[in-house]
């Protein structure tokens, strides 16, 4: 690949220390944690990194409460991390530059060494399939319904009523004097959303999410691309294979 634009570049880089964040997170998580001692773990992990604002606030759920994305939904302090669970997090940690955007979830262990659930792998193969059927050959609304296929295909209920991720915008090109916040009000306009209707070409900067669900729980991994003509840059990541992968 040519080198690549200097506002994607600036995204990459703070994508891979985004990531770099939510690893050290998820690999301190502890039964008995609360969803509030998470959050502001992974506030003190990216001020470590050199962070120093938001595109939007952590986003931490637990066991149950992973069937559901709420946005806007305040970590609990009184819902816990109990062997077995699944703990959802996602994180968008920020400067006056740029911004990273990832998530993932993970599963507690019993400590009768029992396998993580089949909704894991089967939510992390989904966020690897759209970021690798994304193209400017297709449009926005095409990526969705490859998600919802994808959950269909597997007997999962598909979570994302309303969207499966959004447009990464520049700081720059962000409403009312620009800065991470804006850029992420943003994303709340139909034309940013990568929603079923939305015609677009994928063009530019993308984050994926999906949510998948079982009867009982619920998962999500974040990936970003950026995308230009025939090139085609994974925000954070070498290949393919280290999508959804911590």
């Amino acid at each position: 690949m040519s080198s690549l634009p200097p506002v994607v570049e600036a995204f990459d880089a703070h994508q891979r220390r985004a990531i770099s964040v939510l690893s050290r997170v998820l690999k301190q998580l502890q039964v008995g944690m609360s969803e509030a001692d998470a959050d502001e773990l992974c506030r003190e992990e990216a001020r470590s990194e050199g962070f120093t604002d938001w595109f939007h606030p952590p986003e931490v759920a637990f066991g149950g409460r992973t069937l559901d994305q709420k946005v806007w939904s305040r970590p609990s302090g009184s819902a816990r991390l109990k062997a077995g669970d699944l703990a959802m997090v996602d994180i968008a940690p920020a400067t006056d530059q740029a911004y990273g955007d990832i998530g993932a979830t993970i599963y507690m262990g019993d400590g009768g060494g029992a396998p993580e659930p089949d909704l894991l792998s089967v939510s992390r193969e989904c966020v690897r399939g759209c970021v690798g059927y994304s193209s400017h050959l297709k449009t926005v609304g095409e990526v969705f319904i490859y998600a919802r296929a994808w959950a269909v295909n597997n007997r999962l209920t598909f979570a994302n009523r309303r969207s499966i991720g959004h447009r990464l915008i520049p700081l720059d090109e962000a409403p009312f004097g620009g800065g991470p916040k804006m850029a992420h009000s943003a994303t709340w306009l139909r034309r940013h959303q990568v929603h079923m209707l939305n015609p677009d070409r994928i063009d530019g900067l993308w984050a994926f999410r999906p949510h998948l669900a079982d009867e009982r729980n619920g998962a999500s991994f974040e990936e970003a691309i950026w995308v230009s003509g025939d090139q085609m840059k994974i925000l954070g990541r070498d290949s393919l294979e280290e999508v959804g992968a911590f």
